[in-house]
């Protein structure tokens, strides 16, 4: 998986901000802090949001994703994340007061 454009970087956030935790980036456990973005997204009910990162993110279409076990389609979401260094792309927002 390659990392997003700015352009889709910043779809990226418009679909995942509001499911972002603040937290502090010296102290982060990647996968808790994945965790609770996807606890977020759960407890919202935008479940699409899940769905339509991963999408832009991995260039897999709904229709890929349904094909895939849950294992897989998670891995794509973390792994997506990691690579488009979500807590950066937050901070970097949060600054430009997007």
């Amino acid at each position: 998986m390659e990392s997003l454009t700015l352009d889709k970087a910043m779809e990226l956030y418009k679909i995942l901000g509001s499911h972002i935790p603040e937290v502090e980036k010296d102290n982060v456990d990647a996968l808790g802090f994945i965790g609770r973005i996807v606890d977020n997204i759960n407890t919202s009910g935008h479940h699409e949001a899940y769905t339509l990162s991963i999408e832009l993110m991995s260039g897999k279409t709904l229709q890929d994703l349904q094909e895939m076990i849950p294992e897989e389609i998670l891995s794509l979401f973390i792994d997506g994340l990691m690579q488009n260094r979500i807590l950066d792309l937050k901070s970097f927002c949060s600054r430009a007061g997007f």
